[in-house]
């Protein structure tokens, strides 16, 4: 089921992009900035919560401080596009710690991950079990390594409304 944007108000856009930038300010921090007392401000928080527009909250961590040396883009292709098969990739993939983002894709892959990796030797090892598995029957892996972060995913920016 499709779901539509949330509806939000100049109070409720100043809360997201706040929160968006500093996840672990205090809810007596936040109410300051906006203009609102606590209690509103909170309630406010909560009901985006609910609607499901705020996913969560996390700490972003540096990729090389974590272990990951490397950082690489794939590009996945399969040989059979059949239900069975890609529920079994796509349980494989989703379950790899080592997978940190994965995407159905439209185009010559099926899926784009982002894969981190503690070295080149790990990652060809993780890529080719893959590739070796008949069971998985992925077909090609189409790889770009990340040399240098320019600006790093910090979620979704908020839309005009």
């Amino acid at each position: 089921m499709k779901r539509k944007p949330v509806e939000l108000d100049a109070i409720d856009r100043r809360i997201v992009s706040i929160l968006r930038e500093e996840g672990r300010i205090t809810n007596q921090a936040l109410s300051e900035r906006v203009g609102l007392s606590a209690r509103p401000c909170l309630e406010r928080v909560r009901k985006l919560e609910a609607s499901g527009l705020i996913e969560g909250y996390s700490a972003r961590l540096a990729p090389v401080l974590a272990g990951h040396a490397v950082v690489a883009f794939a590009l996945i292709s399969l040989r059979d596009h059949s239900v069975g098969r890609r529920e079994r990739v796509e349980k494989v993939l989703k379950a790899c710690p080592d997978v940190v983002e994965l995407q159905v894709v439209s185009g010559d892959a099926d899926y784009l991950a982002r894969i981190v990796a503690g070295s080149l030797s790990d990652y060809e090892e993780l890529t080719g079990a893959w590739l070796a598995d008949a069971q998985l029957g992925v077909a090609k892996i189409a790889t770009t390594f990340a040399l240098k972060a320019l600006k790093e995913f910090g979620g979704y920016p908020l839309g005009e409304g």
